[in-house]
């Protein structure tokens, strides 16, 4: 499956650091439980880069096979921070592989990878602020709180 190339490609990788958020200055980021359909549309839509370490290939390469995902996976671990134009990173949370330290062993048998669960949550930042985005809506609220008065009053003639 090949997806495009936007500019506004979506990441995909194993771990979250804070060297990924760098790059976005002030804003709100939004975290959600995604499902692979919605993923599908999302990569078919912006693209996809993977950002992992060598040893992780067979895990991502698992995931792949499970849900037809058809990522490209690097060779090399490809570093990148969010930034105006790649606002969307998904996390890939894997359950059912024995860690080290809490992460990932550098390799599995196959019978192990068998037992590998999938769930996935994307991060989106937005530019505003939270603290605006709350002032925001607060104004809205009030604005349909006039609107809706003034379409229910009364007059008295």
């Amino acid at each position: 499956m090949g997806y495009p190339t936007t500019g506004k490609e979506v990441y995909v990788s194993l771990n979250l650091s804070n060297t990924m958020l760098t790059g976005i200055g002030k804003g709100t980021i939004t975290r959600e439980n995604v499902s692979v359909d919605y993923l599908k549309d999302l990569f078919s839509k912006y693209g996809v880069i993977v950002s992992c370490k060598p040893e992780q290939r067979a895990v991502l390469q698992r995931m792949n096979q499970t849900y037809d995902f058809g990522l490209e996976i690097p060779e090399s671990l490809k570093l990148f921070q969010l930034s105006e134009q790649h606002r969307r990173l998904v996390i890939v949370n894997v359950a059912g592989l024995q860690r080290k330290n809490g992460s990932l062993l550098p390799s599995y048998t196959e019978e192990e990878l068998n037992e590998a669960t999938f769930t996935f949550i994307k991060y989106y930042v937005q530019s505003k602020h939270y603290d605006d985005l709350v002032a925001e809506n607060e104004k809205l609220k009030r604005e349909l709180e006039q609107d809706e008065a003034w379409i229910n009053r009364t007059d008295s003639i």
